[in-house]
């Protein structure tokens, strides 16, 4: 696993990003604060660190990403429904994108590195960037299935979210139908 600088991340390129992205979670929580990652962990923070929400680009990678998260946990994905599906809205101006090879050089990392399945040095990116103030970091997402973001709900100063339910998956049929 290479060494991170977390230098490097502070001084690497801000990236604007005007997003609609996607988000599913258990019924009931606020699909704004990030508090389960934040008492959990994820792939760009520890747990009881700071709180995290974690978005994907597209509706494909929502789905790809549930299905993972069961498989990880050695479920199958109807246990973990049912859902809700989010669509969030907002413009960034303070974003790692660890989608471009520019920002992968400056950090001295490779794309690899950012979708490994321990998530200590995906953590350390995280860390380094939340301290250096990045409202976001784009990334491949693991599944293979586009990109996810995570967004540092305390880092938004100005931007806003604008959330809104799609709706929800109680079956595994409902997954591709929302």
């Amino acid at each position: 696993m290479p060494s991170l600088d977390p230098r490097a991340v502070g001084l690497a390129p801000a990236a604007s990003l005007s997003v609609v992205a996607y988000q599913n979670q258990a019924k009931g929580f606020d699909p704004r604060n990030g508090d389960g990652a934040r008492r959990l962990g994820g792939r760009f923070n520890p747990p009881h660190s700071f709180p995290v929400l974690y978005l994907c680009l597209t509706r494909p990678c929502v789905v790809a990403e549930l299905t993972r998260q069961a498989e990880r946990q050695g479920l199958n994905v109807d246990v973990l429904l049912p859902r809700e599906l989010f669509e969030i809205s907002a413009d960034l101006d303070m974003v790692l994108d660890l989608t471009d090879a520019a920002t992968l050089d400056a950090i001295g990392i490779a794309p690899p590195d950012v979708v490994r399945e321990d998530h200590r040095f995906t953590q350390e990116i995280g860390e380094a960037a939340h301290e250096h103030a990045f409202q976001a970091i784009r990334s491949p997402s693991a599944t293979g299935v586009d990109h996810v973001l995570a967004i540092f709900p305390e880092k938004l100063a100005s931007a806003v979210l604008d959330v809104r339910l799609l709706g929800e998956w109680h079956t595994p049929d409902d997954l591709t139908e929302l």
